[in-house]
């Protein structure tokens, strides 16, 4: 007789403030997910447990502030006796829900770090004759995150003031101007340049009718994109006010974006209506695609998608969800198509 292929499974190895809690989740799990963005939003987890003993919402209920870390483990995933691990980082637990019936107990943590007051506390400060790597690299120390710079664009300020923001908020802001994708994970500031990693060699194919697919989903708006983008800049030894235009590739109404900003010369004025064009039409084509479970699926990298037709191409993952649950791990992509924009 043929030998019975081992079973594929999908475990979880859970820590709670640094103690092993994986059996008595196990035995309690609904559902977990893990949220990985690439740049914008916090990375987030869940974990939903049945409660029908009130365990968790008794003597066992969390403590808010309380620290998770988790790994998701395949056993067999890819075949008989291949195992792999992905860790997911480390969470503060910031929200606890109890309902039912039956009673079931959902417990929410967001990435430790993003829980600081990077985001919280608000400063005033005026940053002065300073890069964006050099701002990046201050807010960083001082809130006790590693510094990492991954982008050949580096604008220069003459002076920047920061009035009543967080940190965080001050910093994303800047970055975001100039199409630097920014996150905070396992202890590092990570400033990155979006085009760069949009044009990275894809990590993974997915062709049309592969019964890896669980369901899909493409999106392509004619409106709300834009065909050019306009900024201004003051030319302060001629006293002239100046307009830069940029033109983009997408395919929009027609209209130009206005660009309330000015700008500190001529060259600061081309990259930030380059930029800016390409932030407002970046989303102008995306999907949505839910595959078997996949450890190797990352926010901040791209796929190739073949077999689509229109959609066919290089995406760049902006939101990549794992979960894991009775049913099954899966893992859900949000998708942009890379290029779009200019």
């Amino acid at each position: 007789m043929p030998e019975e292929r081992c079973a594929r499974r999908a475990l979880l190895e859970i820590c709670y403030h640094g103690v092993d809690i994986s059996a008595e989740i196990e035995r309690h799990l609904v559902d977990f997910s893990y949220t990985d963005n690439a740049h914008g939003k916090a990375d987030d987890l869940s974990l939903r447990l049945e409660d029908r003993d009130g365990r968790w919402r008794g003597p066992w209920f969390p403590s808010k502030g309380a620290t998770i870390s988790a790994r998701i483990v395949t056993k067999n995933w890819s075949g008989d006796g291949q195992s792999a691990a992905m860790p997911c980082g480390v969470f503060e637990i910031d929200e606890i829900e109890v309902d039912g019936p039956p009673s079931q107990v959902t417990v929410k943590a967001v990435s430790t770090f993003v829980s600081k007051p990077m985001r919280q506390q608000q400063r005033t400060q005026a940053w002065e004759r300073i890069s964006l790597s050099g701002i990046a690299e201050e807010i960083a120390g001082r809130n006790g995150l590693v510094p990492v710079w991954d982008s050949r664009l580096d604008p220069y300020f003459e002076r920047r003031d920061q009035v009543e923001q967080s940190d965080l908020g001050f910093l994303q802001g800047l970055c975001e101007d100039y199409g630097i994708g920014l996150k905070v994970v396992d202890g590092k500031l990570a400033c990155y340049n979006e085009a760069d990693y949009e044009a990275a060699v894809p990590v993974d194919t997915v062709r049309f009718g592969e019964p890896r697919i669980l369901s899909y989903r493409f999106r392509h708006k004619c409106r709300d994109v834009y065909k050019g983008a306009k900024v201004q800049y003051h030319d302060h030894l001629k006293d002239k006010l100046f307009e830069v235009y940029a033109v983009g590739n997408a395919e929009g109404s027609g209209s130009d974006l206005k660009i309330n900003q000015k700008a500190d010369n001529l060259g600061d004025a081309r990259i930030l209506a380059q930029k800016k064009l390409r932030d407002a039409n970046k989303h102008e084509t995306t999907a949505s695609l839910e595959l078997m479970g996949d450890l190797r699926k990352s926010a901040g990298k791209t796929i190739q998608v073949a077999g689509f037709g229109r959609f066919d191409g290089r995406w760049f993952m902006e939101k990549v969800e794992h979960s894991v649950s009775r049913g099954g791990y899966r893992t859900s992509l949000g998708l942009r198509k890379a290029g779009d924009g200019g």
